[in-house]
């Protein structure tokens, strides 16, 4: 039985992570509407891949929307997955829980691997309110993975009776 129940930590993780990434796009697109930022990050980290690499379709390219927005859902789903392995190491509040994992993810991300692989530029070299909104969206993402994750967890519970 503890196989049946990795498993859908697992899945209630990726659920939770692709819920989280719907949910954080949301103010990265006003925030481009609103002239806060020109290129949405997962856009910008997107179309350097497919200039370094043969694995992404290039900017110009009609597909390249689905890719971008598809590679942003799958390493929300992936963050999701992670999310469940260290909860039990995060604050106790979920909401909290949340927000701490959610702002862990941008200060890896952000402050450290995705400059290092020159794929998005250094905080000392990115405008201050792409910043800003960055660090908003992913304390949202992580708040919504956390109450995604529970909301999952209530769910199964009440089906399984």
């Amino acid at each position: 039985m503890k196989n049946m129940s990795t498993k859908r930590h697992i899945v209630h993780g990726a659920l939770a992570g692709v819920m989280g990434t719907v949910v954080m796009t949301v103010p990265i697109l006003t925030s481009q509407r609103l002239h806060l930022l020109h290129t949405p990050p997962p856009v910008e980290i997107s179309a350097n891949v497919a200039r370094r690499t043969w694995l992404l379709p290039d900017r110009s390219h009609r597909a390249f929307p689905i890719v971008w927005i598809g590679a942003h859902l799958g390493y929300g789903a992936t963050c999701g997955i992670v999310y469940r392995l260290v909860r039990r190491f995060l604050p106790r509040s979920r909401p909290l829980a949340g927000l701490v994992f959610g702002l862990g993810v941008w200060a890896v991300n952000y402050l450290g691997v995705v400059p290092a692989l020159r794929l998005y530029p250094w905080p000392a070299d990115d405008s201050r309110p792409r910043q800003i909104v960055m660090i908003v969206a992913h304390g949202i993402f992580g708040v919504t993975i956390a109450k995604s994750t529970s909301f999952l967890e209530k769910a199964n519970h009440h089906a399984s009776q």
